[in-house]
């Protein structure tokens, strides 16, 4: 997700909450990588952190209940280093990252280095990692500095700024305006690059299993 210095940084920070920690981070298009213009970096986290630390953890069979445990201790484990493993490069974790068995607290890491393990690897949990950009050049060169191009998102109020990261993004499912989380069965949905071959939804998925034929009649009339 990029984040210009013209957006809406309470909707970003909004869609992020949301976008970065449905089913604790278990979702292919969940927001992972926060890549933020400098200018607005800290007032991005301000608005951010609070959101998250809202986030109730616990038992997903309570009504208040919005983040639970992941699919395993083991997984919650595998996340729980990666995120200490940020922090002792040099990132800091602004808040969560705390684990207790299989539940990992909701985290926020900012000054990830985009090159590190936690910015450049699909984490899968409940962590967004925070990166900043001196301009829209620099930001779209980080977002397209990776093996993957499922999903991105881009905030910014800018018509022709929008349609610049359309075009330069190198991702299968790009968003104006609102997380990369977000998808229909009825649109063609599939990435670039290392994430996947093909388009799934309904027209697509009939694409895919059609076999098409060219029949050209010669010959005198019928």
């Amino acid at each position: 997700m990029i984040i210009l210095p013209d957006a809406d940084l309470e909707l970003a920070s909004s869609a992020v909450a949301a976008g970065g920690f449905i089913n604790a981070g278990q979702v292919c298009i969940s927001v992972q990588r926060v890549i933020v213009d400098r200018s607005v970096e800290a007032d991005f986290l301000d608005a951010l952190v609070p959101k998250v630390e809202a986030i109730a953890v616990g038992n997903p069979e309570e009504a208040d209940t919005r983040l639970g445990s992941l699919i395993s201790e083991e997984e919650a484990a595998r996340v729980h280093a990666s995120i200490s493993e940020a922090r002792h490069s040099g990132a800091k974790v602004l808040t969560g990252g705390d684990r207790q068995g299989a539940v990992v607290t909701p985290a926020v890491i900012a000054g990830v280095d985009p090159r590190s393990p936690l910015s450049r690897n699909e984490l899968f949990g409940p962590a967004v990692a925070v990166s900043s950009a001196s301009d829209i050049e620099a930001a779209l060169a980080m977002a397209n500095d990776n093996e993957y191009g499922l999903g991105a998102g881009v905030f910014t109020s800018d018509v022709a700024g929008s349609i610049r990261a359309m075009r330069q993004i190198d991702a299968g499912n790009i968003h104006i305006n609102w997380t990369p989380l977000w998808r229909a069965d009825l649109m063609p949905y599939g990435g670039l690059k290392g994430s996947g071959i093909g388009k799934e939804g309904v027209r697509s998925a009939v694409n895919e299993m059609t076999e098409e034929k060219t029949v050209i009649l010669h010959g005198r009339p019928w």
